[in-house]
């Protein structure tokens, strides 16, 4: 064992150096969000009862349970036990999405760039990088565990003491190390980085979807989730430490389990077969797009399902966001039936806007990842081929943005249908068609000017490409929890999710329309420049 690992300490010092930039930045990312959320949750119970019992009869609705998680059932709330319902899911999902890449990276991303065969050649076991990944997520999950409770007990929400602050933090950290644990295995399933991503965010997503059907409807079989151990776990209440032992048990032996492939597999191959082509490619594929197409068709397969179910999901709880208006009683002694039915449309209006801005930062990352490939495939070298036949840089990169331009407006396309048509089926009236003229009006634009601006990195500053995501994720953030953390009205103005902020109870503002439309076919148009000035492999 000792053999196979020998000089992971070197290798894991480089991979700390080399990933110092991007995990700098997420954990400033998710201590922001733990701070902020305790704090504001903090200031808007000690505001009154009144205020606090708004709050929660708010997190309890069907539409905010789908998308944070089901509040636990108690008699008294307080700020810590909110906080937990809020917080749990919507952080373990932020921290996902920090460590599955960086896993991939540290291990089959080397492998496929060529780094780890020369690193291989020196004195150096079998399953150093596997380790050396390892040891860098402990550190990590370490290091955020840590700032996370330094920054609970300096907001001492009301409710909590410092167990449960330790507590929630160790259960952050091992999330992290399962999701970290699951993007290792797959890394070592498959043969290249895109396979396996993909295949990572496949159980993330899974995971989400059926913690989402049964916090509304089952929640005792919210343990069939990964998500949903921790909130089983129940902090600040019950104090669960067994949900926790269960999900760094699963994280042990997913971890064991890909050491063990890893010290019995060949270099760069995978315990995954890939399926083998044809003995001689057809004629159609001796074009840019029909080979993007040929290449990244898994992945906008993956996309569009996803978005599909995703939408229907969401749309189911729709039925139920219309009916809290019917429930209260104080409400239907002052409302008339038609008043109701009108004030039920707008609450379902108000969380399709809500849910809008999910579904553009879906298609975004999808739309994205495709513009992302072209400096990666650039890198890879797979491009010496390519260019040694006819297309041009402008041809090459045109293709990669048009198709990730494409990508980004199907998946958002088949996401609202599914989510508009699945809600009007649960709905006792159902909305007009013209509100999904207003999502698409809205989003499209949108989405395209969002990676028109990820195009625009890859071509004029490449290795700032990373700060695309920081600018998607804060917008995306400050949208959503903009009421809840009573932020500014126009604190999201500084992207496009704030400036759709009012659809589709509203139309969207024509000047931001404009801007949109005007941003997206400027900074399309600098991405191709950009691209054409740069050096290959840059």
């Amino acid at each position: 064992m000792r053999h196979s690992n020998r000089n992971a300490g070197y290798l894991l010092r480089a991979n700390l150096k080399q990933n110092l930039k991007f995990s700098l930045i997420w954990l400033v990312i998710l201590i922001m969000m733990i701070a902020s959320g305790a704090g504001k949750l903090e200031a808007a119970f000690a505001g009154g009862a009144s205020g606090s019992k708004e709050i929660v009869k708010m997190l309890r609705a069907p539409g905010m349970a789908a998308m944070f998680g089901a509040m636990p059932k108690v008699d008294t709330y307080n700020t810590a036990i909110v906080f937990a319902g809020v917080m749990v899911v919507f952080m373990i999902i932020l921290q996902a999405l920090w460590v599955m890449p960086l896993m991939i990276r540290n291990t089959r991303g080397q492998e496929e760039s060529g780094l780890l065969e020369m690193v291989r050649a020196r004195n150096v076991g079998r399953t150093t990088a596997i380790t050396a990944a390892s040891l860098e997520l402990l550190i990590d999950s370490a290091i955020m565990g840590i700032l996370y409770f330094v920054s609970l007990a300096a907001v001492n929400m009301g409710g909590t003491d410092l167990y449960g602050d330790f507590l929630f933090s160790l259960g952050m950290v091992i999330a992290n190390l399962l999701f970290g644990a699951i993007a290792l295995l797959f890394a070592q399933l498959t043969n290249n980085t895109r396979t396996a991503n993909m295949l990572s965010y496949m159980v993330l997503t899974t995971a989400y979807l059926v913690r989402l059907v049964t916090d509304i409807q089952h929640q005792n079989l919210t343990w069939l989730s990964p998500i949903g151990w921790f909130e089983k776990a129940n902090f600040y209440t019950d104090n669960n430490v067994w949900a926790l032992c269960l999900a760094l048990l699963v994280s042990i032996l997913l971890a064991a389990s890909a050491t063990m492939i890893a010290r019995n597999r060949d270099l760069g191959a995978g315990i995954i077969a890939e399926r083998t082509g044809r003995a001689k490619a057809v004629g159609w594929l001796r074009s840019i797009p029909a080979l993007l197409w040929r290449t990244e068709r898994g992945l906008f397969a993956g996309w569009l399902i996803g978005a599909v179910v995703f939408g229907g999901v969401m749309g189911s709880v729709l039925g139920g966001v219309g009916d809290i208006l019917k429930t209260n009683p104080l409400y239907r002694k002052i409302l008339d039936v038609g008043q109701i039915n009108a004030a039920n449309q707008t609450m379902v209006l108000s969380f399709l806007g809500m849910y809008l801005g999910i579904f553009v930062a879906l298609a975004v990352t999808a739309g994205v990842q495709v513009a992302f490939r072209l400096k990666r495939d650039d890198n890879l070298g797979y491009f010496s081929v390519i260019h040694a036949e006819k297309p041009t840089r402008t041809t090459i990169s045109v293709s990669y943005y048009c198709f990730g331009l494409l990508a980004g407006v199907f998946v958002l396309s088949a996401g609202l249908l599914a989510l508009f048509f699945t809600g009007n089926t649960v709905l006792s009236h159902p909305l007009p068609l013209k509100y999904l003229g207003r999502l698409f009006a809205a989003s499209v634009p949108a989405v395209i000017s969002f990676i028109a601006l990820g195009i625009a990195l890859v071509g004029l500053w490449p290795r700032l490409s990373s700060l695309f995501w920081l600018y998607m994720g804060a917008g995306l953030i400050v949208q959503i929890f903009r009421g809840l953390f009573d932020l500014p009205k126009h604190a999201g103005n500084f992207t496009p999710f704030g400036w759709i902020a009012n659809v589709p109870v509203e139309n969207v503002d024509q000047t931001w329309l404009i801007v949109m439309v005007v941003s997206a076919i400027v900074l399309f148009i600098l991405g191709i420049a950009g691209y054409r000035r740069q050096d290959l492999s840059l």
